[in-house]
């Protein structure tokens, strides 16, 4: 894949070289400006659109919003009435009684509507409110009717078949003789009036007025046409009176919005239709914007680049002139130079260079001189530098020849001691190496713990104990043996009885841990702080003057390989002992090719 790309790359590179310049200022104009500033016009445009499109989705549903509550008003003024009516216990004894004659009858019927409810409800709206009652002893009036005459309609028989106790039902009514098709639009509102739950049936039928109900919806909005439908009749729609089935309504090429509203088991759909073309719309509204926004993105850089081209193309044709008019041994001076960018700079050091042509064969033998005087020192370095390292190898074999003749005569202890001190010597001069791995820093400790037991026999004891994943990370040498001949110097040396000290190396999580313990003579709390407070202040200027200068030194570099993340932790109890703890995050430390894993 790499190679496919390299290959037409080089090509492309290849085929660019051949140009002149004024070609390839085409090719970046055309490349880099018209076609990414074609892309962006576009997803603008695109974001208008989909912003007007979002407007206009959020219209329709407000305006649907305005169609819905008004359903529901009129189902929740209904059903207010009804349950008024329902709960009224006068006209529910009024409906159970068996009258005798006619007179005794209106005689309880004028009573009753000239209650103060009733001469309310008789206001509602220009809705007709009847309660049918299964009781031929009453007669037809405007609010009460027998139940035997409303049987046969067709509101009764919709009611009847669904087997609900209330709901709200819609039909054309072709009976009714009108010129109006509003007035046969009916919706009803049924509910069986069973509060008291004894007497005769009752059936409470609101009729709701198509006029007012009309009225009412024209009211609420007229940005779009829309119809309310059910099943497929329209109980209303803003696009004309006469309409009455759906089939009627031109639905092609129009978007529409199409939300639902249940009222008890009946289930309205109202339909928003938008005409109108959202994308010509922005062009008609925005077409000065638009027009600026092609002029600015594309005519605009077009003549941009044309003006730069030809302020590189005539100053780059002036420096070839003078290399052209130029021999092989001397150069023209460019005169007149105009600008401060860098072909302007360009062409000044083009002048600079011909100033500097006659002087040219001086500064070469002048630099041929330097070089070799820098040649000399750079020698003269190298051999004081292997000068350096000749007095440590006197010392290692010495130390040598020391060890083994301490062998020969059959002194074994002072062959080891010499031997460990000869290692620990050899870490510590060892030539340019700062660093060392926990694995030779272990075997420094072991050396010079070694070293101590022979000096404190029995009194010292000591442990190493090291993960073998983290032996290949690299740390400042002798950085843990400070802190180890801290712990033997101040610990276990002022203390009467034995004592241990204790190496440990691990990780845990996402650091690396070293511990050193000693059960020595420990520190106070004060000295504790004093010293953590040195710990966590130090620097190179702090180092003077201060105790413990060993331990600051070891925690300075700590810090600086960490960036200063190292944490230091100090624990110690006077007569019991002391540990301290580093902590260093692994991803801050180097490490050697090794055999250790993490």
């Amino acid at each position: 894949m790499n190679k496919c790309i390299k290959l037409i790359f080089g090509k492309i590179y290849k085929e660019l070289n051949k140009l002149k310049l004024n070609k390839k200022f085409a090719v970046l104009y055309f490349f880099c400006v018209f076609i990414p500033l074609v892309i962006t016009d576009f997803l603008i445009l695109n974001i208008v659109y989909e912003k007007e499109v979002s407007e206009n989705q959020s219209d329709m549903d407000y305006v649907a919003s305005l169609y819905k509550n008004s359903l529901y008003n009129l189902m929740a003024s209904n059903q207010m009435y009804v349950n008024s009516v329902n709960m009224n216990r006068k006209i529910d004894s009024f409906l159970n009684t068996e009258y005798e004659s006619s007179y005794e009858y209106y005689d309880q019927y004028f009573a009753l509507i000239n209650d103060s409810f009733l001469s309310s409800l008789s206001g509602l709206n220009s809705d007709n409110i009847c309660v049918y009652a299964d009781n031929d002893s009453i007669l037809d009036s405007s609010y009460f009717k027998k139940l035997s005459v409303g049987r046969n309609s067709v509101w009764y028989k919709m009611f009847m078949d669904s087997g609900e106790e209330e709901g709200l039902y819609v039909y054309y009514d072709e009976d009714i003789v009108s010129n109006s098709p509003i007035q046969k639009r009916r919706i009803y509102y049924i509910k069986r009036l069973n509060y008291y739950r004894n007497g005769c049936e009752k059936i409470a039928v609101v009729d709701n007025d198509p006029a007012g109900f009309q009225r009412e919806m024209k009211e609420l909005s007229n940005r779009y046409p829309m119809y309310i439908r059910y099943e497929n009749y329209v109980i209303f729609t803003n696009m004309g009176d006469d309409i009455i089935y759906v089939d009627e309504i031109d639905t092609q090429n129009r978007d529409a919005y199409v939300t639902y509203v249940n009222l008890k088991n009946t289930t309205f759909e109202i339909v928003i239709l938008n005409d109108s073309d959202i994308f010509s719309l922005i062009l008609k509204d925005q077409q000065k914007s638009i027009l600026a926004m092609v002029f600015f993105s594309v005519f605009f850089p077009y003549f941009a680049i044309k003006l730069i081209n030809h302020s590189i193309i005539m100053r780059i044709l002036e420096v070839e002139k003078a290399f052209t008019r130029s021999s092989g041994k001397s150069f023209d001076r460019i005169e007149d130079i105009d600008g401060t960018d860098e072909i302007a700079e360009m062409m000044r050091k083009y002048n600079e260079m011909v100033d500097a042509n006659n002087h040219l064969i001086n500064m070469v033998y002048k630099n041929k001189l330097k070089e070799q005087e820098n040649d000399i020192a750079r020698k003269n370095a190298e051999l004081l530098a292997l000068q350096s390292q000749i007095n440590p190898h006197f010392l290692f074999n010495a130390l040598e020849s020391i060890r083994m003749h301490s062998l020969l005569k059959g002194e074994t202890e002072t062959s080891v001691m010499v031997g460990k001190l000869a290692l620990m010597q050899r870490q510590n001069v060892e030539w340019g190496q700062d660093f060392v791995t926990i694995k030779k820093e272990m075997e420094s400790i072991e050396a010079y713990l070694g070293l101590q037991s022979y000096r404190f026999s029995e009194r010292l004891k000591y442990e190493i104990d090291m993960n073998e994943d983290c032996a290949d990370y690299l740390i400042p040498k002798l950085t843990v043996v400070t802190f180890v001949e801290n712990a033997c110097v101040h610990g276990i040396e002022p203390k009467q009885g034995p004592g241990w000290i204790f190496v440990r190396v691990y990780r845990k999580d996402k650091f690396l841990f070293i511990e050193v313990e000693d059960t020595g003579g420990g520190m106070g709390e004060d000295e504790v702080g004093e010293m953590l407070k040195n710990i966590n202040n130090v620097s190179i200027e702090t180092l003077k003057g201060k105790k413990h200068i060993g331990i600051l030194n070891a925690c300075l570099r700590l810090k600086m390989i960490s960036s200063d993340e190292a944490e230091i932790r100090i624990d110690s109890e006077e007569g019991v002992g002391m540990i301290v703890e580093i902590k260093l995050p692994l991803d801050k430390l180097d490490r050697t090719e090794g055999d250790g894993t993490c």
